[in-house]
């Protein structure tokens, strides 16, 4: 799919112009609608296996923030979001389902990312110094959080004539965003390579977190086997093209959010397997 939009954008067969309305209709319908109907069909949450993934995700959050080259502070979120937000719903569900048998783990995933990280993502990109840690209820992500946290505490059954267009909208959501970003590297055909902050993004994203995932999991809370496998393995999923949709939405500079996203999908093809290899066996 990204490399059909770079197709496109590189031939000219799809106007320049559609790479920006496919990244809004992701941001603002797709994305929202897969984050809604993931949550109101949550069952058991698995509270320690996401405990351990948490502390990696803010670990190396903050990690990178701190160290991170950039100037402004956008670049830095942006490149704190690369090194720490990992692509649990397109990569994630699949592997889960493919390789562990159980999506449980990276269905709540997705539900944390959303509903706890992302509003605080977007805080500090779009609100201002003085109400920066408000949660910003005009981002649609957010709301559909909200909505589905919201659905989920009351018990309520949603019926399926009101699930199932959500669902078949939800399924753009990998389509569009990717194609968007096949689109934009029409710009720039190949990562900027000598760019410290994509090193360490990728650095944080493909080593740093599935290591300290695993030792969260392990020595802080005791985890073994699949549940030490999963946690592990869901630290190590590449960057999420949300960090490049959200980028563009934020008019922060994207070519890192964009090489990042490129550079550790095709590292993590690697990285996954050695995971696998060696807590799998």
């Amino acid at each position: 799919m990204t490399l059909a939009g770079w197709a496109c954008a590189r031939f000219g067969v799809l106007s320049p112009t559609l790479q920006q309305g496919l990244g809004e209709f992701a941001f603002t319908i797709a994305i929202p609608a897969v984050v809604f109907t993931t949550i109101v069909r949550l069952d058991d949450v698995p509270v320690i296996p996401l405990a351990a993934f948490a502390v990696s995700t803010v670990v190396v959050g903050v990690l990178v923030y701190l160290l991170s080259p950039a100037r402004t502070h956008g670049e830095k979120v942006i490149n704190s979001m690369a090194g720490a937000y990992v692509n649990s719903g397109n990569l994630g569900i699949p592997l889960a389902i493919y390789v562990l048998g159980d999506a449980s783990l990276v269905v709540i995933v997705v539900a944390f990312q959303t509903v706890i990280v992302t509003p605080l993502i977007v805080g500090l990109l779009d609100a201002a110094p003085k109400r920066l840690w408000s949660l910003p209820l005009r981002v649609p992500v957010v709301l559909a959080s909200l909505a589905g946290v919201l659905v989920l505490a009351t018990g309520v059954t949603l019926p399926e004539v009101m699930t199932r267009p959500l669902d078949i909208i939800g399924g753009a959501a990998a389509p569009a965003a990717l194609f968007a970003l096949g689109m934009s590297l029409h710009a720039a055909e190949k990562p900027n390579l000598a760019n410290p902050s994509l090193w360490l993004a990728t650095s944080a994203k493909v080593v740093a977190q599935p290591l300290i995932a695993f030792a969260a999991a392990k020595f802080l809370f005791g985890l073994n086997g699949l549940d030490l496998l999963a946690v592990t393995l869901f630290a190590g999923l590449p960057t999420a093209q949300n960090t490049f949709v959200y980028a563009s939405q934020y008019k922060v500079p994207n070519g890192l959010s964009r090489d990042a996203v490129l550079v550790t999908s095709v590292l993590s093809l690697l990285s996954l397997s050695v995971i696998l290899g060696m807590i799998g066996s």
